[in-house]
């Protein structure tokens, strides 16, 4: 019984973990993700280019880049350049595991050219081909060297160069998690305690048959 609950109580210190993250933009569902994962209703003229808060208008962590259209094509948004940078600081130097998300859509590299991306310099595979109007939410899970470059240096630069792509693109939000997959599925509390149950019914049922047959 001992054993039991100490395996309860590992379970549920388990179920109590939970993620750290750190959002540039905010997960307001303009243009972009209106609604995540289908057609925004962009049609390239009747849109506004520019729905960001007065807040992220004024930010200096890459949030500008979010709630644009498109985020680094000069002439359909407010940015000039063609490079958009997402800049993580005050990570620390404890990191074993984490993952990037990303509202995103229109990506199109199979039609206009695929993006460069660097986590911290590191080369990230953004042959992505939705197509327009489609959005994604998507997350990666961060390798092993992107990993020892955030302890190094106690931030994550997210860089995305559109230069060798025609693409128009736009985010909602960039999130950074320091777990990965998806962290956001949480066990519930009620869900652990009828599993809880179950292993004491388990266990009481064992010692009851085997009362019965010494």
């Amino acid at each position: 019984m001992r054993k039991l609950l100490s395996t309860l109580g590992l379970i549920f210190i388990a179920s109590q973990a939970s993620a750290t993250t750190w959002m540039i933009g905010d997960d307001d569902g303009y243009g972009m993700g209106i609604p995540d994962n289908t057609n925004h209703p962009f049609d390239g003229s009747s849109a506004n280019y520019d729905g960001r808060s007065a807040a992220e208008k004024v930010a200096t962590d890459g949030a500008q880049y979010t709630d644009t259209y498109s985020t680094t094509h000069p002439g359909y948004g407010p940015q000039p350049g063609t490079v958009a940078t997402f800049t993580f600081s005050g990570l620390g130097s404890g990191w074993t595991e984490g993952s990037m998300w990303f509202d995103m859509a229109d990506f199109q590299a199979s039609t206009f050219g695929a993006v460069s991306v660097t986590y911290n310099g590191i080369a990230q595979n953004w042959a992505f081909n939705d197509g327009f109007p489609t959005t994604k939410v998507r997350f990666f899970d961060l390798t092993s060297d992107v990993v020892d470059s955030i302890n190094l240096t106690g931030a994550l630069i997210v860089s995305i160069d559109r230069n060798n792509s025609g693409d128009f693109y736009g985010f909602d939000y960039a999130l950074l998690s320091d777990k990965t997959g998806d962290h956001t599925r949480v066990p519930e509390p009620s869900a652990i305690f009828l599993f809880g149950l179950g292993l004491i019914g388990l266990y009481v049922s064992r010692r009851v048959a085997s009362s019965r047959n010494p």
